[in-house]
């Protein structure tokens, strides 16, 4: 048995992302029946001015900052039977609505999810010890752990609706969106990948590479999500 899905609503949570949000919605595309919410926690750039330049048709939320709540109140938005979740630095592969489209009418799908490739900021670090970090971040994607948010996640609604909506949180929404949904069925990788940048391990390179290092621990651990966004900061 599979599963028909007529419509997908791809969320992109933003704040302050006017030098990447440009390259994010080119890379979205205008798939059919695809609904385009970006849901914004304030910015204070031009953000939502390129956002209505090229991209009028596009719904936009603002309210507090706060990706796992942004990404939440994106969701209530624009209600559909597909979910794609994508970060403003990130760009989708050429091919990914067909790759979702496909991996969700397995109903045995709970999650979805795409390889990573991280390249370096205009004004980055490109020393040998430097892409070595980025290549073993690009490795984890391809099946070590649980999968990250710019790793372009996705799922159905009834799959969201079963683990009470996506976790209104403002770190780890990622990890504890997969942790609920893989109780209930499986993860599905595909085998294209999302471009991100490293822009926060230029920014902050020590500071950076230790919450990637510790954070997943520290929250299985039971250390607040709210401490961690506290610790972590901005990336910009």
């Amino acid at each position: 048995m599979t599963v028909v899905l007529p419509s997908l609503t791809v969320v992109v949570p933003t704040l302050d992302e006017e030098l990447a949000i440009g390259s994010c919605l080119d890379a979205i595309g205008r798939p059919p029946e695809t609904a385009l919410v970006v849901t914004d926690g304030g910015s204070t750039d031009g953000t939502l001015a390129v956002v209505a330049r090229q991209r009028p048709d596009a719904i936009v939320v603002r309210d507090a900052p706060g990706r796992g709540g942004q990404l939440r109140r994106g969701v209530e938005a624009a209600p559909a039977d597909g979910y794609v979740f994508v970060h403003a630095d990130c760009r989708l592969p050429a091919g990914w609505y067909d790759a979702v489209r496909e991996a969700l009418a397995d109903p045995a799908v709970a999650l979805g999810c795409f390889r990573l490739h991280t390249e370096p900021p205009p004004d980055g670090r490109r020393d040998p010890l430097t892409r070595a970090w980025w290549r073993l971040l690009d490795l984890r994607s391809r099946g070590l752990g649980l999968p990250y948010g710019d790793q372009a996640q996705f799922c159905r609604r009834d799959v969201l609706e079963a683990v009470g909506g996506f976790p209104a949180i403002p770190l780890m929404e990622d990890l504890e969106l997969a942790r609920r949904c893989l109780r209930i069925g499986r993860l599905a990788r595909i085998p294209l990948e999302v471009r991100t940048t490293a822009r926060r391990f230029s920014r902050l390179p020590i500071r950076a590479r230790a919450c990637v290092v510790t954070f997943p621990t520290l929250y299985r651990l039971g250390v607040s999500p709210e401490r961690l966004a506290r610790w972590y900061g901005a990336v910009r």
